[in-house]
């Protein structure tokens, strides 16, 4: 080590002295509109020189840090069609750009040359997308509190859309839908972290926005459901895991996992025993002929015995165990076709069907048809997410008892079933509701 004698006779050694970390020279936001600041001055992407060198920097902005390549950028920007001159007019973007985001400086500002390309100075720079990658990172390695915060700041930061100013380039597209997946994720760990915080609102509203944007995400989904099951709203997370359960069965042919399964039987239970027998009231509708809805008389085994027809494997399963767990309720079997209920139907000999109007191999209304042909006061009723105002007159025509949506309560399934009635229709208000008022007379029915 150096030592030197001052005149002042102050003591200099030979180390170097810390430096202070140098000021961003520019503030860049790439969510939502392109908005550069530098110092007091604010730059919006119409000060740029033109769409052009504005999609030079944010294509540097994508590569943050990273030297881009002349060939690169001039490939994306004429989409591999470039004219003669597409290395001079490249060249030429890059000094625009230069001297309206560093002016004065040259080659030494945040926009760099480097050997056969360009890149951004990170130092130079503060990018709000930098930012976010930044604060995702620190949340997965932070204790839950912690990350929480972090998350939350990181997921205000990408509300708006990635690149608001482009629209139609493919390469824009790409790094929205690359991000869309990151926010997605965040969006994931968020609700589960916040669920495991006992946040259930946020864990509500993140785990319902990341199924909004990916259907097919099943963490999201059990953030979801979980959150709805510990704020006590069953019936909802029963609809959600519904609408989780068809897309899923859809899309990939497969069934929710073993967790989500847990929590729809938990729920199936608990809104069962939210629900016991009674006459029905409120949720439901029902449409007579010219006598009240009697409650139908269980066979001698002091059971009402009842045939599920449904293609869909778990909610068959499911609402199996649900009507086993009744004391006056028995299911007898599954059928998952036309043909098979009506099979079916004829080597059982249930009181009550419970069929969806559609089937792998037509319309559940051509299986009530061929079961009421030959047993006329059989009990039918009908699961749907939408049926048509014609396909209401024709159930109400050939005498089936009920329509009900597949995504509502348990309670109120169970209590149609031990109210159906031949000659009289059941039908729950939020189907009418979807036609925009009642629905026409059918032959000797009515709707209220």
């Amino acid at each position: 080590m150096i030592t030197l004698e001052l005149p002042n006779n102050t003591v200099q050694t030979g180390l170097v002295p810390e430096v202070p970390p140098q000021t961003p020279a520019l503030s860049i936001s790439v969510f939502g509109p392109l908005t550069i600041r530098r110092g007091d001055i604010e730059l919006s992407a119409n000060d740029l020189g033109g769409p052009k060198p504005r999609q030079v920097l944010e294509i540097l902005l994508m590569n943050f840090g990273t030297a881009v390549s002349k060939s690169r950028l001039m490939d994306l920007l004429w989409g591999g069609n470039h004219p003669a001159v597409a290395l001079p007019t490249l060249e030429s973007y890059v000094s625009v750009l230069r001297r309206n985001l560093q002016p004065g400086t040259g080659r030494t500002g945040p926009l760099r040359t480097v050997t056969g390309g360009y890149a951004i100075d990170r130092s130079l720079v503060e990018l709000d997308l930098d930012r976010f990658e930044t604060l995702t990172k620190m949340a997965s390695q932070a204790e839950p509190r912690r990350a929480l915060a972090l998350l939350t700041e990181a997921l205000d930061l990408a509300s708006a859309p990635l690149l608001g100013d482009e629209l139609l380039p493919a390469w824009a597209e790409e790094e929205r839908a690359a991000h869309a997946a990151q926010v997605g994720l965040a969006r994931v760990l968020a609700a589960e972290t916040a669920l495991s915080l006992g946040e259930v609102s946020k864990a509500i509203a993140w785990g319902g926005a990341a199924v909004k944007e990916d259907p097919l995400n099943e963490r999201a989904w059990t953030a979801l459901i979980l959150g709805l099951e510990q704020n006590g709203e069953s019936t909802e997370a029963l609809r959600a895991y519904d609408r989780c359960r068809r897309i899923i069965d859809q899309e990939l042919g497969c069934a929710p996992g073993p967790t989500l399964r847990e929590a729809q039987t938990r729920l199936l239970r608990s809104t069962a025993a939210a629900c016991p027998p009674a006459e029905p009231v409120g949720p439901i509708q029902v449409v007579t002929e010219s006598r009240p809805v009697a409650r139908v008389t269980p066979q001698e085994t002091g059971r009402l015995r009842i045939l599920i027809v449904d293609d869909h494997t778990t909610f068959s399963d499911l609402l199996a165990g649900a009507l086993d767990r009744e004391p006056d309720l028995q299911s007898v079997g599954a059928a998952k076709s036309v043909a098979s209920a009506v099979t079916m139907f004829r080597d059982l000999g249930p009181d009550v069907v419970i069929m969806d109007l559609y089937l792998p191999d037509g319309s559940g209304l051509k299986a009530a048809e061929c079961i009421l042909s030959e047993a006329p006061e059989t009990r039918i009723v009908m699961l749907t997410g939408n049926p048509s105002q014609e396909a209401l007159r024709e159930a109400a025509r050939m005498g089936i008892c009920g329509f009900l949506p597949k995504d509502g309560a348990l309670g109120v399934m169970l209590d149609t079933l031990r109210h159906a009635h031949s000659g009289s229709m059941i039908v729950n208000p939020s189907l009418v509701a979807k036609w925009g008022g009642t629905v026409s007379p059918a032959a000797g029915s009515s709707a209220n």
